[in-house]
């Protein structure tokens, strides 16, 4: 495979609009990024890229990737990408220039590149519910761990939750612009974006990757609520991730699930997890659960079935992990971790 190779694109633009100043920092997503969120291409094929969000007038844009190529003319707000011949992860970083030097901001993004040899027919996943949604060819990330009943009263337990990934594939994932939903009737569902992009002066723990949404093969990934790390004693629960684990966080709100009482796991409250691949109001496909929830295309109807003794009861700090990582989401392949154990699992 070859070695990738990182490209970091410079933004230089003036981000005044009343006032002819540029005095306004700029970040990374008050500008511009690169879709499509799901990046995923086979060996050889040909991928329609475009750049979504705010672009200066008149600014000259170049596009670059680490492997294969890029064709793109004036302006240069979409372009076509050629995969390269052998599967690896490719970066794709773009650079505007608005002739006003001050503000530089990479905007580059990653995409899988798989093969398709060798490959099964496009699995699917049943839900509780009866319907069949498929999942994306030779890419399997699940849902392994759920802190559902974090330490302390509904003002804490909102710094202390999260949603542990598994990626149970052969090949690097990128999960950037999935979602999470609680399956709860309030609250909105949460887009999933890399750590630095919504928090980008906090480091949630050392040794932590903060700058990707990719998640390497067997490899862990966990969402956090952006402010984690504002958390105050006597509940704070400063997890110790293993060295490597990626960090995530949601794009808008700043509490995992429901916005108020989150994805709280005690008692009658308690809620599923589902992750999947769509918009906020459709799903595309299901790709993961916790709950073995009632699930939809359209994400409103998403709920707890009531039929089986999912989610957990757990106790106070307790969190449900999924014991064998392909197995299903049924009550016999859950078990309570006390104290939780993000970016960690037995397989």
């Amino acid at each position: 495979m070859p070695r990738t190779r990182i490209l970091f694109a410079t933004v230089f633009l003036c981000l005044s609009v009343l006032s002819a100043g540029c005095t306004t920092a700029a970040t990374a997503p008050s500008l511009a990024r690169i879709l499509p969120d799901e990046c995923i291409v086979q060996v050889g094929e040909r991928l329609a890229l475009t750049l979504d969000g705010v672009i200066p007038p008149n600014a000259a844009i170049q596009w670059e990737v680490s492997d294969g190529s890029i064709v793109f003319t004036p302006p240069g707000l979409n372009a076509y990408f050629s995969a390269p011949t052998t599967p690896t992860v490719v970066t794709i970083s773009v650079s505007i220039s608005s002739g006003t030097p001050g503000v530089e901001v990479p905007i580059t993004r990653q995409c899988i590149v798989q093969s398709d040899g060798g490959m099964n027919p496009q699995p699917t996943v049943p839900t509780s519910g009866g319907n069949v949604l498929p999942q994306p060819i030779g890419v399997t990330v699940i849902i392994s761990e759920v802190m559902a009943f974090p330490c302390g009263s509904v003002d804490y337990k909102k710094w202390n939750q999260y949603v542990e990934l598994y990626n149970a594939s052969e090949q690097p994932v990128d999960v950037r612009g999935l979602w999470l939903h609680d399956g709860g009737g309030t609250g909105t569902p949460d887009q999933i974006v890399a750590w630095r992009e919504r928090v980008p002066n906090i480091s949630p723990g050392d040794g932590t990757i903060v700058d990707t949404t990719v998640i390497p093969a067997h490899g862990f990934a966990v969402v956090l609520s952006p402010i984690y790390a504002q958390g105050e004693s006597p509940y704070r629960m400063p997890y110790q991730f293993p060295q490597n684990t990626i960090i995530l966080t949601i794009a808008a709100s700043d509490s995992l699930g429901d916005d108020y009482f989150n994805i709280i796991g005690d008692g009658e409250g308690r809620d599923p997890v589902i992750l999947y691949a769509g918009s906020a109001s459709v799903a595309d496909r299901i790709l993961s659960t916790y709950g073995s929830p009632f699930t939809s295309t359209y994400v409103v109807e998403f709920r707890d079935d009531r039929q089986d003794n999912l989610p957990l009861d757990l106790h106070a700090c307790g969190s449900a992990e999924r014991v064998s990582p392909l197995g299903a989401d049924v009550f016999d392949n859950w078990h309570e971790v006390p104290g939780g154990s993000p970016g960690d699992a037995p397989y």
